[in-house]
């Protein structure tokens, strides 16, 4: 009986190994889960693109101010971002020596006035006498002279002191309208000349940026064009603004100044925040393509993309993976592009109208890969 029992051991080991390598043999492998694909269907045509600009937000109506004569200034009290109210009296000259000349002037006047009187009084007296008489030609002569020469002078007086009074009057400088201050160009009690800038005020209101573009750009800008202005120091909230010039001499090479006059009020605005201007230019015949959403380009492959702007500029190039239908796969191809417009890629070639491509997803693609397309998002 002893000798039995190894034999059964035996037996039931044999018969163990043979069950699991059935099993073994009766299982298939699994095949990899099908990812879900959404789509885009390439249907809409682009005619123009945007192009963007940098600048800085400046006043519209900045105005310098300056006095009409020279001499000392009395203190200077002002700084810049300073609200004023027009009438306002930001500085003032001394107005010692001018209250002298206006005395000295108005003296001479009374003198030139006295010495007309009596000029006047004493060719009356010898007109009087020639018609009976008792008093020469000659004399009579004399005094109409002196008369006419009093007159002179007494005019001259007069005009001396009205220039005198005005001096005085534009020993002020006040503010002409209601505004911010800019810039202040001197310091309390320096000498200043006629016409020089004292301080430089702008409108509250008032704004406007100017940028420069590439010829191919000026051409396609017109006067009163509106265009989009995002302030990036203003959490990038935008406001519209029109173009009021536009340059017909490059400053730089090839760079024209252009400039756009912002049309709203928004809150917090001030000069010398950054901004970004967005304006709309045709394209050429054969740069018309389709709008594509930038999230249907496979970063990962795309070298254009992977640098940046590239694709915002005519003649670049991105992949995108395009959906077949019938065998529910995916395969990538090379696309060409022509700009941007409203975050949407124009593509000019590699795709036909009623395509489907990959919305979503595109960086875990493969070419050939099988996938099950989703409904559209609602």
């Amino acid at each position: 009986m002893n000798q039995k029992q190894p034999l059964q051991v035996t037996f039931i080991a044999s018969l163990a190994m043979l069950l699991v390598a059935c099993g073994e043999s009766n299982q298939t492998p699994e095949e990899p889960p099908v990812r879900g694909l959404r789509v885009f269907e390439v249907s809409a045509q682009a005619e123009s693109m945007e192009r963007r600009f940098p600048s800085l937000v400046q006043p519209a109506d900045e105005t310098p101010l300056s006095f009409e004569i020279s001499g000392q200034l009395s203190t200077v009290d002002l700084e810049v971002g300073q609200r004023i109210v027009a009438g306002d009296t930001l500085t003032r000259v001394d107005e010692t020596t001018l209250r002298l000349e206006l005395q000295q002037s108005r003296a001479s006047l009374e003198q030139a006035e006295a010495t007309l009187e009596n000029s006047r009084t004493d060719f009356q007296r010898k007109a009087a006498l020639l018609e009976t008489g008792n008093v020469t030609q000659a004399a009579y002569d004399t005094s109409q002279t002196n008369l006419r020469s009093a007159e002179s002078q007494a005019d001259q007086a007069l005009q001396q002191y009205a220039i005198s009074n005005e001096r005085l009057e534009k020993a002020v400088l006040r503010a002409p309208f209601d505004g911010i201050i800019s810039e202040v160009n001197v310091r309390s009690f320096s000498n200043i000349t006629a016409g020089q800038t004292i301080v430089s005020l702008y409108s509250e209101n008032a704004f406007e940026v100017e940028f420069s573009v590439p010829a191919t750009v000026i051409n396609e800008l017109s006067l009163g064009d509106v265009t989009e202005v995002e302030i990036a120091d203003l959490a990038g909230r935008t406001v519209s603004g029109r173009i009021k010039e536009l340059g017909s001499r490059a400053g730089q090479v090839s760079a024209f100044p252009v400039v756009v006059a912002l049309e709203e009020e928004l809150p917090g605005l001030k000069a010398g925040m950054s901004a970004d201007v967005a304006v709309t230019v045709g394209l050429v015949e054969a740069d018309i393509g389709f709008l594509v959403p930038l999230n249907c380009f496979s970063l990962a492959n795309s070298k254009t993309l992977q640098e940046g702007e590239a694709i915002r500029e005519v003649g670049g190039q991105a992949e995108v993976f395009v959906f077949d239908p019938e065998s529910s796969t995916v395969s990538r191809r090379t696309v060409y592009t022509a700009g941007i417009r409203e975050n949407l890629v124009i593509v000019v070639g590699g795709l036909s109208n009623g395509e489907l491509i990959a919305s979503a997803g595109v960086s875990y693609l493969s070419d050939g890969q099988k996938v099950r397309r989703l409904p559209a998002a609602r």
